[in-house]
């Protein structure tokens, strides 16, 4: 156990800069990390501070000015409800008496059975303004960060009071794929850390939370990975993630900056000390005076957007499982290691650039002239950079130029035509008519859900992302879960990361959904990410595919060629709806097989029945094995319409006005949304579903491997 150092034996050298001599990291980091630390408790009586300090739940520590990071497992130990606000109090160093905060955010919002899972996070805000000092966040995306000694810090009730507390061990690997750090058994961990920061001691920046001691009988401890931070909600407005990560980034700017307060350290000078970026293009004056620079910046217009961005760059997309970066700093982390030296440098700066010049056709939360003065300042930076580097003149000639270009298609794009409608907002490339429509069509996200044969009501699931490559990119996946019925807390988090990933302003990325044909009357559709909040189908385009049994597998020689000669023309042309099992308000018979295989190849069948109100039980099989890839159908709801009139027009409209077969499923996902906005005349469409199954892009395997890395 070792208790927080107050400093270490430096040595100056000529160039005015202080450098260690056989001092240990843990006693330049300590006192920074410990300032920082706070204790967690019950809320004050009143916001003046007044009144005795409970006992400790835990412990947190600033990461912004106002902003505590901590366990969600603390944060909602027991502060009470005021307005509809979770409340605690809040002690540290320099602060006479506690002050309350907020719980502005905590995932997940209560422990099951004693259990808090992942990501065990929160958020709390002080409820008045107090000076303090924050930690380093660290903007790499990481596993384990480091094979080094680490420390960890917080607080400790003891007999003679309550005392801050720290020590050492080593990250012995992860558990799980929720970010969870396996800690070392090197030293104990006391009751009171949890949500302590655990801090990199080579880098001299924070990394994880702490989370818990193992349990009875097992070694070491868990840390929650900073990284999880992502897992925050991303509105459109207000995101609390950028909001906060901005506020930390301008922060220690403005400290590295402030020269009138020389003799009070920084984690920029602690990083110098311990030749933390050493092997980086940057020293830790201009990394943090670039994150300062970034954090005036609005945000990046989605997450795809900085993927995309940082793969050109890099040379190498983001495929892990652990959430992808979501703001400028992010993606500043992936590119440490993209070279070494000045290779590194030329990317960092072609970076900054790229940021500095990215469309930004959203509404700034300041006025433009701010961001365009954040934007020059940035470029200055550049420049700067560059020549202070001594880095070729070719090269900082190609930097204006290419600065040059995207400012002028920036331009060029801000005066292009957006999307009139939202049937408009998603759909398929039909491709050329002589190609193969629909294998160039956009990104998606695949869920895959598989019943266990031999174990009724339990299943497996699987969230991937299409990678831009065609790949699949598995995000995550579960066994052996209950249902379907509920949406699994986890399965909820991998889809909620995938569409980050693939979503763009106005234009969700659409889900495929690959059920069993047992599971097709599921209306997974119906699942909503929030409690009380919009559901899938009408948050985004979603689809179905059959699994179980594939009818392309059945498929004779000629069936085949059809099957693929009516995907094309439903993509290039005409479409012509054919309700094949209703006639004048009651339900008919299918039409024999060989009438089926025989339709235009423009039909779009569609089935108004379920088998409650007269329709066959295997009339979906039927449809798909003659030859058909693109279904409507009804599913069974509780509420129906005595009759059908109003199904059969409002399907006819529909089928008609999308055009083609690539832009039907952002029409049904219109018709979704529109009974949850209660618009009128559109109860006709509840329960409807669309088959919609690519005959040139194959579901991978249950048992293929997918890219994770």
């Amino acid at each position: 156990m070792h208790t927080a150092a107050t400093g270490g034996r430096m040595a100056w050298t000529g160039n005015g800069g202080a450098q260690p001599m056989d001092v240990d990291p843990f006693e330049i980091l300590a006192p920074l990390a410990a300032a920082a630390t706070v204790r967690i408790h019950e809320a004050p009586a009143g916001y003046d501070g007044g009144g005795p300090v409970s006992q400790p739940w835990g412990s947190g520590f600033f990461v912004a000015p106002n902003w505590v990071l901590t366990c969600a497992h603390v944060a909602l130990r027991g502060g009470r409800a005021e307005g509809g606000w979770r409340e605690v109090g809040l002690s540290f160093q320099g602060v006479d008496g506690p002050v309350t905060g907020r719980v502005e955010w905590a995932q997940p919002e209560e422990g099951a059975g004693g259990s808090w899972p992942a990501p065990d996070l929160a958020l709390i805000r002080l409820v008045e303004p107090v000076s303090h000092p924050c930690v380093w966040l660290t903007e790499r995306t990481a596993k384990v960060f480091t094979r080094s000694e680490v420390a960890f810090f917080g607080w400790l009730e003891t007999p003679d009071g309550t005392e801050n507390v720290s020590g050492r061990c080593t990250i012995r690997g992860e558990l799980g794929t929720d970010g969870l750090l396996k800690l070392g058994n090197e030293d104990e961990f006391p009751e009171g850390v949890s949500g302590g920061p655990v801090v990199d001691l080579r880098r001299g920046e924070v990394i994880g939370v702490l989370k818990a001691r193992r349990s009875a009988g097992r070694d070491g401890g868990l840390a929650t990975s900073v990284v999880q931070l992502r897992r925050l909600p991303a509105p459109v407005v207000d995101d609390l993630y950028q909001r906060v990560l901005h506020a930390h980034d301008r922060h220690h700017a403005e400290r590295h900056r402030d020269v009138a307060h020389f003799a009070e350290r920084t984690w920029t000078d602690a990083q110098s000390d311990l030749r933390a970026t050493a092997d980086r293009a940057l020293t830790p004056g201009q990394r943090v005076e670039l994150l300062g620079l970034l954090a005036e910046l609005p945000s990046p217009l989605s997450t795809r957007r900085l993927d995309e961005m940082v793969t050109e760059l890099a040379g190498r997309p983001y495929h892990g499982t652990l959430p992808a970066p979501r703001g400028w700093r992010d993606g500043l982390g992936r590119l440490y290691g993209a070279g070494e030296g000045t290779n590194e440098l030329w990317t960092v700066l072609r970076y900054a650039v790229h940021a500095a010049t990215a469309e930004r056709p959203r509404p700034a939360d300041r006025p433009r002239a701010a961001v365009a003065d954040a934007e020059s300042r940035l470029l200055a930076w550049v420049d700067g950079t560059a020549a202070g580097a001594e880095l070729p003149r070719w090269f900082r000639t190609a930097l204006r130029l290419e600065q040059e270009a995207r400012l002028r298609e920036r331009e060029a794009r801000a005066k292009g035509p957006g999307p009139d409608t939202l049937a408009d907002v998603w759909s398929f490339d039909p491709g050329p008519p002589d190609g193969h429509p629909g294998m160039e069509q956009g990104p998606f996200v695949l869920l895959e859900i598989t019943p266990h044969g031999w174990e009724r009501g339990r299943y497996d699931w699987r969230v991937c992302n299409t990678a831009g490559d065609g790949e699949f990119v598995s995000i995550d996946e579960g066994r052996r879960e209950t249902g379907p019925g509920d949406l699994p807390p986890r399965l909820g988090a991998a889809l909620r990361e995938a569409f980050r990933r693939g979503d763009e302003p106005d234009r969700p990325v659409p889900l495929q959904i690959a059920l069993p044909y047992s599971l097709l009357r599921f209306s997974a559709e119906d699942w909503a990410l929030t409690p009380g909040g919009p559901s899938l189908g009408e948050q985004r385009p979603v689809v179905f595919r059959c699994t179980d049994p594939i009818p392309e597998d059945q498929d004779s020689e000629e069936v085949r060629a059809l099957r693929l000669a009516r995907w094309a023309k439903l993509h290039v042309g005409r479409m012509v709806p054919d309700i094949l099992d209703c006639a004048d308000g009651r339900s008919r018979p299918l039409p024999e097989a060989d009438v089926l295989v025989g339709r235009d190849p423009a039909t779009v069948p569609v089935l108004c029945h379920t088998p409650a109100t007269g329709g066959e039980p295997t009339a979906l099989l039927r449809v798909m094995t003659s030859g058909y890839n693109v279904i409507l159908w009804r599913r069974e709801i509780t509420e129906r319409e005595p009759g059908c009139g109003d199904f059969h027009r409002g399907v006819d409209r529909t089928v008609t006005g999308a055009g083609h077969a690539g832009r039907l499923p952002g029409a049904v996902w219109r018709l979704r949304a529109l009974p949850g906005a209660g618009a009128p005349g559109a109860s006709w469409s509840r329960g409807l579903a669309l088959l919609y199954s690519d005959p040139h892009r194959p579901l991978p395997g249950a048992d293929d491997p997918l890219e994770t890395l």
